[in-house]
């Protein structure tokens, strides 16, 4: 069975899930001691190069609104298209794969962007 239904336009059960946020996988990774920080890496769009990887410390976290842009580098959340752990994709908004929270999480071609 490849899960999909007619009733839901054609998406699977995957598609149809609502996804845990990028704030609440940076939640897990800074708070959960099984994550090192120095390991995971984020992929995220730059308006002016495109897609860019950079290394999950060299973000901040907080509200994009309350930092000062001159001394630190805090991007739009909506920008962050997915997180990297020794070079495997454990989080995708575009493919919906989320192995932080669902670990067991397959991907299927009818989620591909």
């Amino acid at each position: 069975s490849s899960g999909i239904n007619a009733e839901y336009g054609g998406k699977c059960e995957k598609q149809r899930k609502k996804m845990r946020t990028v704030m609440d996988v940076v939640n897990r990774i800074q708070w959960d001691e099984s994550y090192d920080p120095e390991k995971v890496i984020v992929g995220y769009l730059d308006r002016f190069d495109g897609l860019i990887e950079e290394n999950f410390s060299f973000f901040d976290w907080s509200d994009v609104t309350t930092v000062d842009d001159w001394e630190t580098f805090c991007i739009p959340k909506h920008r962050v298209y997915y997180f990297k752990i020794d070079d495997v994709i454990v989080w995708d908004r575009r493919t919906r794969l989320d192995l932080i929270f669902n670990p067991k999480t397959v991907q299927c071609s009818n989620c591909q962007s």
